[in-house]
C-alpha cells in the first residue's frame, strides 16, 4: 500500500506532470485577457452601432455581424498568422537586401533577417486578442440591446440637467446598462472559457495538449510500456477543472449584478 502510493506521489510530481499543471496559467491568462478585450471591443462596437452617424453605425454592424459569423478556429488561426507575416514583411523592407532576398530558398519570410520567431508569451497575447475580437462581436451585440434598453425618460432627464451626449452616454446610459448586460456577457465569457481549448492550434503547451500527451499510451525503452491508454483520465480532470471554472463565474457574476444593480431599477435584475 505504502509502496503504490510512493509510486503515485511520485508519478503525479514528476517534471511533465509540474509543466502540465504549470500550463494551468495559460489558459486563465487567455481567458481573463480574452474576456477583457472582449468587453473593450464589445463597447465601442456597440458605441458604433448606436451612433448618430451612418459610417459609424455600418462600422459597428458590420463588425458584429462578419466577425460573428466567421467560425471560431478559422477567425483564432488566421489573426495570429496575419499579424505575423504583417510584421515579417514590414522587417523586410528595413533589413532585406536584393542579395539577401535573392539567396532565400523558402517562399517565406523573403529573407532569413526578415524571420521573426514567436515564443509562447507572444502566442498567448495573439491568442488572447484573437478572443477578444471574435467575442466582442458577440458583447457587441449585448451591450448594444442593453443600451437600447436604459429607459429614455431617464436619459431624457439627464439632457434636461445639462449633461453632453458624451456625458449621457457615460455616466447614465452605460452605467445602468450593465444590469441588462451582465446576464448576456457571463454568456460570452462562458463561450470564452470554452474556447481557451483550442490554444494548442497556436503550438502553446496547454492543458489539453499536455493531458493528450500525458494520457497516450507511455513507453519506455528500458522498461516498455510504462501505461496504458490513460487519455480519459487526464480528459476528466480537465472536465473538473472547467466545471469549477465555470461554477466559479456564476458566483463572480451573481456577485457583480448585486453591486451593478445597486441603485438602479429592480425590474431590471
Amino acid at each position: 500500500m505504502s509502496d503504490d502510493i510512493a509510486f503515485w506521489l511520485s508519478y503525479i510530481t514528476n517534471g511533465k506532470h509540474l509543466t502540465w499543471y504549470a500550463s494551468f496559467q495559460f489558459t486563465i491568462f487567455a481567458a481573463v485577457v480574452g474576456g477583457i478585450l472582449a468587453i473593450v471591443f464589445g463597447l465601442i462596437g456597440a458605441t458604433l452601432k448606436n451612433s448618430r452617424f451612418l459610417p459609424l453605425r455600418l462600422l459597428g454592424s458590420t463588425y458584429s455581424n462578419i466577425v460573428r459569423g466567421v467560425p471560431d478556429v478559422l477567425f483564432f488561426l488566421f489573426v495570429p498568422l496575419a499579424f505575423e507575416q504583417g510584421v515579417e514583411w514590414l522587417l523586410s523592407t528595413q533589413v532585406c537586401s536584393a542579395d539577401t532576398i535573392a539567396a532565400q530558398s523558402a517562399a517565406w519570410p523573403p529573407c532569413k533577417e526578415a524571420n521573426w520567431i514567436l515564443g509562447t508569451t507572444e502566442y498567448l497575447i495573439l491568442a488572447s486578442v484573437s478572443l477578444g475580437l471574435v467575442y466582442g462581436a458577440f458583447a457587441t451585440n449585448v451591450i448594444h440591446g442593453a443600451l437600447r434598453s436604459v429607459p429614455k425618460g431617464q436619459l431624457e432627464a439627464a439632457r434636461a440637467y445639462g449633461l453632453s451626449a458624451v456625458q449621457v452616454l457615460w455616466r447614465v446610459q452605460i452605467r445602468q446598462m450593465w444590469v441588462y448586460a451582465l446576464p448576456g456577457l457571463s454568456n460570452v465569457w462562458m463561450l470564452i472559457i470554452k474556447s481557451t481549448s483550442l490554444l494548442s492550434l497556436l503550438q502553446i503547451a496547454d492543458i489539453v495538449l499536455w493531458a493528450d500527451r500525458l494520457g497516450a499510451p507511455n513507453f519506455l525503452p528500458a522498461v516498455g510500456l510504462v501505461h496504458e491508454d490513460w487519455r480519459w483520465r487526464y480528459y476528466l480532470v480537465l472536465f473538473v477543472f472547467y466545471i469549477l471554472v465555470t461554477f466559479l463565474s456564476e458566483k463572480g457574476f451573481e456577485a457583480i449584478m448585486r453591486r451593478a444593480g445597486r441603485g438602479i431599477l429592480s425590474e431590471a435584475r
